[in-house]
């Protein structure tokens, strides 16, 4: 027969007392120093994500402000060391004194003058009549305007206890009444030890790696990743594994992704075609990877700089191949990278087909690592800019290079043997023209002729500019081919004819080529 007894590890360690509650010691330290000095509050507010305590430490508090192991005395404590009178009834939720309301399911003003006309009353059996709102932020506008005036000036029995995942949501007028705590997702490290401490109480192996993946996976949520190694120990049967984690959550590995990282930074295209056939063979999400690749791009930069963070679960080893990886890599190309990466996730979201949106993608990510840093064009730009300030003439400047360059033509012109590096020149010539080559993907390219496309609109002038300015820099024909959407400006070039048009009595006084 199955075990109908059985208690989710979520339920069943669900925290009873303040000195259970784990990760949320600001708050504990708050609270029970305002109980053990009088100063209790007749309103509180409890705020943060989803299944980090708000709830249950709701009912804690519930349950200290009505403690006692004699009915004639009533000692508000944070030391529930013995089971008091009202303790059992509070964590199970059936005390009289203790009403629970769900306000995702009760909205309306009919129910908040249920807990007006209750709240009248003087407590049965415990010292206060305690109010837990949970989801208070789901409560219509006429509910809370129900709730201003009990709150403004409530019966001494009285004290409300709200819990909300979305303190913005409810008016100020209602937040200016309580005293607000806001509960912090459970780090890593406190959650890591909890999850081992919970696996040997309940005899399950499971090793670092596995521990790391289920916080990773929980973003702070202690019930989450209860319910994930719960989840998990069934799969596994006792026996969690990273690979059966990975295949239960439908994550990517995370050395796949790493590797690929590795791959992208060190712009090894050749590879990256394995790498797709990898993505493809092993049912990647496209979006899923966007945003693994996007996490390690993050660490990596605070790698970079030195700094932790909270989001960081990457084992040593993991730590270390980054590390390497970006050894010779300045921070600009891994920010560059993050802003690629964002706009891509955005792209593929809207794309027709995501799996050739990421391929794309990584092909972008590929190649734009090969081009050089800001900081180097930016100063090739201010010497170039030093080296014209020092001629007494800029013009005799421009004239002599331009009888070098004529003098000397098979050692200046540069002939792009690719795509990029046709991409760099262009850019490097002129640091303007980056945002509109970005633009463009690659169809074909040969010395001479390039087929290019886009998803955006192109205007006309700027493939023009394109080609002159290619023609300028190697002194070959260059013929561009766009196939994709164009525009171009409208309206009348600026001639004396056309000027003359619309205004007929104007009188020509003089002629200038340059205007």
């Amino acid at each position: 027969m199955p075990n109908t007894d059985y208690k989710i590890l979520a339920r069943k360690y669900r925290p009873s007392s303040f000195a259970e509650l784990i990760g949320q010691d600001s708050m504990v330290s708050t609270i029970s120093n305002s109980i053990q000095s009088g100063r209790i509050h007749h309103a509180y507010l409890f705020t943060g994500i989803r299944g980090i305590g708000k709830t249950t430490t709701a009912r804690i508090l519930a349950r200290t402000l009505n403690y006692t192991l004699n009915s004639n005395e009533y000692t508000p404590s944070i030391h529930l060391d013995k089971i008091g009178l009202n303790c059992e009834a509070i964590i199970e939720s059936r005390h009289p004194d203790v009403f629970e309301m769900d306000a995702a399911s009760n909205t309306g003003i009919d129910h908040v003058r249920e807990i007006i006309n209750f709240a009248q009353t003087k407590p049965t059996m415990a010292k206060y009549k305690i109010f837990i709102i949970d989801e208070v932020h789901m409560l219509s506008k006429q509910a809370f305007n129900g709730l201003l005036k009990i709150l403004e000036e409530p019966p001494q029995h009285v004290i409300f206890i709200f819990a909300t995942t979305e303190i913005e949501k409810i008016p100020i007028t209602i937040l200016s009444r309580c005293q607000k705590f806001n509960l912090k997702r459970i780090n890593t490290p406190i959650m890591s030890d909890y999850l081992r401490v919970i696996s040997e109480k309940e005899s399950i192996n499971i090793d670092n790696d596995s521990i790391n993946i289920i916080c990773a996976s929980s973003e702070g949520s202690m019930r989450d990743a209860l319910s994930i190694l719960d989840q998990a120990s069934s799969l596994c049967d006792g026996n969690i594994t990273s690979e059966m984690l990975y295949e239960m959550l439908n994550l990517n590995d995370v050395n796949f992704v790493i590797s690929l990282f590795g791959k992208l930074i060190e712009s090894k295209s050749t590879e990256i075609t394995e790498k797709i056939k990898q993505i493809y063979e092993n049912g990647f999400e496209p979006l899923s990877l966007v945003r693994d690749l996007s996490k390690i791009t993050h660490i990596a930069s605070m790698i970079k700089l030195g700094i932790s963070t909270q989001s960081d679960v990457l084992s040593s080893e993991q730590h270390l191949e980054i590390k390497s990886i970006i050894s010779d890599v300045d921070i600009s190309t891994l920010v560059h990278m993050w802003q690629i990466l964002l706009k891509g996730n955005t792209e593929i979201k809207n794309s027709f087909d995501q799996s050739i949106s990421l391929e794309m993608l990584l092909i972008k990510l590929c190649y734009s690592n090969q081009l050089p840093p800001i900081e180097d064009i930016i100063s090739k730009i201010e010497n170039r800019m030093s080296d014209n300030e020092t001629d007494d003439n800029v013009i005799k400047s421009e004239t002599k290079k331009n009888s070098e360059l004529t003098e000397n033509p098979i050692e200046e012109l540069i002939i792009p043997e690719s795509y990029e590096d046709m991409k760099s020149l262009l850019i490097e010539n002129d640091m303007r023209l980056i945002t509109d080559i970005d633009k463009f993907e690659v169809i074909e390219y040969r010395i001479g002729q390039i087929d290019l496309t886009s998803n955006d609109e192109i205007n006309e002038d700027i493939i023009n500019l394109l080609q002159t300015t290619l023609q300028n820099l190697t002194n070959i024909k260059w013929d561009i081919n766009f196939i994709g959407k164009t525009s171009q400006i409208n309206g009348e070039s600026l001639t004396i004819e056309n000027i003359k048009k619309h205004f007929p009595d104007a009188k020509i006084i003089s002629e200038e080529d340059n205007i």
